[in-house]
């Protein structure tokens, strides 16, 4: 019995939709080039800095609010990492039924990891 239910889950047209391998796909690349550049940019800056802090977000009213060690950056790609995830699954479940909501699911995960993907890089220029 789940043996039938794993070969329906691979047979399921989601996962043959062109749009559905594009996005998954992008979304993928920019969260994984995102964590690269988080690291590789701010794991030396922790060294050169005073207890390893770095600055972690900036507010154009009151300057530099959070400050923290280098590794809590890592918290913007983990939730692009959670979107894709829970976007990919959404979108699986309505695909038959409702494609339209599908097609939102698998469009929205890709705009918000450009716009982590643009939070990260900000947190990058903050600290350089």
């Amino acid at each position: 019995m789940w043996l039938y239910s794993i070969s329906k889950f691979f047979e399921h047209p989601y996962r043959e939709d062109l749009w559905a391998k594009i996005n998954f796909v992008a979304s993928v690349l920019i969260n994984v080039t995102l964590w690269g550049a988080l690291y590789f940019k701010l794991h030396s800056l922790s060294y050169l800095s005073e207890l390893g802090q770095i600055s972690l977000h900036y507010n154009i009213y009151f300057g530099i609010d959070n400050i923290g060690p280098w590794y809590n950056v890592f918290i913007i790609p983990l939730l692009g990492l959670i979107i894709i995830i829970l976007n990919n699954v959404l979108a699986y479940i309505f695909f038959l039924q409702e494609k339209t909501i599908s097609y939102l699911f698998i469009f929205s995960q890709t705009i918000i990891q450009v716009i982590l993907f643009a939070a990260g890089i900000f947190v990058i220029l903050l600290n350089i």
